[in-house]
This record gives structure tokens, C-alpha cells and sequence, in this order.
């Protein structure tokens, strides 16, 4: 299968969280070109459209609010053993950045790992 992605991801090295939608994620990896969520959810409805994430490290003293972006793709997982729940994942693409939000998550970027070989396995 081939990678379409514009950037390389990377792995969050510390415990990142996003808010979006009212809803609270697990950043799961992130690129100069976006990042992915995992949340779990009971609702069956699929996030889609614009989206404005604020972001959360407390080990990196990060606090980057309304990240501009777009969702691109969702995944549902049922692995949860709680009944009802499922988890999902959703992909998100930045939208404009000011510079103090790039900034921001050039932080997370310079404190994570490559994936590349893991998201090929």
C-alpha cells in the first residue's frame, strides 16, 4: 500500500491532548501537515468538516488553542471493553497557522519519533 502523506509522522513522546468538538482526544501522532486523535465515543456519528483543536502538554508546558483544521478521515475501532463504546480515530489536516502556533507545535514535533516504519509495517 502505498503512503500518500506529504510529511513524515512522528510519535507524541509525551502525553498530549486535544479538545475538539466538546470532545477530549489522545494525540496519537502528528506531521508539519497534521496530526491524528483517538477518543472513545459512543455516538455513531462519524467528525467531519472544520475543526479548531486546542492542544494540551503539561510536560511541555504546551498550550496551543484553536488550531485550525480539517478532518480527512475517520476510523472506528471496537477494541474497547466497555459496552457501546467505541473508539475512533480521526485523521486532521492543519488549516493557516499563525507563527506562535507553528511554533507551538514545532515543540511537539522536535520531542517525538519517527513512524514512517512503523505506519509501513
Amino acid at each position: 500500500m502505498q503512503n500518500l502523506r506529504k510529511h513524515k509522522r512522528f510519535a507524541i513522546a509525551a502525553e498530549t491532548r486535544a479538545r475538539a468538538h466538546d470532545k477530549i482526544a489522545r494525540v496519537v501522532d502528528i506531521s508539519r501537515g497534521g496530526l491524528s486523535l483517538l477518543f472513545l465515543d459512543s455516538s455513531n456519528n462519524s467528525l467531519s468538516g472544520e475543526i479548531s483543536l486546542d492542544l494540551l502538554c503539561n510536560e511541555k508546558g504546551l498550550d496551543a488553542r484553536q488550531i485550525p483544521g480539517k478532518i480527512v478521515w475517520n476510523k472506528e475501532i471496537s477494541y474497547s471493553n466497555i459496552p457501546g463504546m467505541l473508539y475512533k480515530k480521526v485523521g486532521i489536516q492543519f488549516g493557516t497557522l499563525s507563527e506562535t502556533q507553528k511554533d507551538l507545535l514545532q515543540a511537539l514535533l522536535s520531542s517525538s519519533h519517527d513512524t514512517s516504519m512503523a505506519a509501513n509495517a
